[in-house]
């Protein structure tokens, strides 16, 4: 049976209609190690997916989010050994994020995604999140995500 992983497309808007997401490089020495990636990990026993993406974006990033604040980008995702599933949430726009458990951290346009370097993987839900992308800038995001601190973004 594959291995279960969760992972969390953290956005805030840098302007109004304007996003920006996060993505965290990985370790040196880690399994594709400097690549870039959404902040996330193994669903450990017991977990939903959506507590395990939670706890992983906390471990990782230090942003601490409910796992009921999280949506799903789109199914699970079959490759090979690994099962990955995209969740995705809004972040006020001064959250800072720390590399606790990755290289680095940084926030992107969705337009400089294409240029960085993801696990194979992570390819079809990077295109997801660009697809979000796209509803946020025109207004209409899928539903009407609440922040990390709880608040709803009011977009939807």
């Amino acid at each position: 049976m594959p291995s279960a992983i969760a992972a969390v497309a953290v956005a805030r808007l840098a302007a109004p209609g304007c996003p920006e997401w996060l993505v965290a490089q990985r370790l040196p020495g880690a399994t594709l190690a400097g690549l870039w990636e959404w902040p996330g990990g193994k669903v450990e026993p017991g977990e939903t997916k959506p507590q395990a993406a939670a706890r992983e974006l906390f471990e990782e990033v230090g942003l601490r989010v409910p796992a009921t604040d999280l949506r799903a980008v789109g199914g699970a995702l079959n490759a090979g050994p690994i099962t990955l599933e995209l969740f995705w949430t809004m972040a006020p726009h001064h959250a800072s994020p720390q590399p606790l458990g990755c290289a680095q951290v940084r926030w992107v346009d969705a337009s400089e995604l294409a240029h960085l370097e993801f696990p194979p993987a992570n390819a079809s839900l990077t295109h997801r999140i660009v697809a979000i992308d796209r509803m946020l800038r025109a207004g209409s995001p899928p539903t009407d995500p609440p922040t990390l601190d709880g608040r709803r973004t009011g977009t939807g």
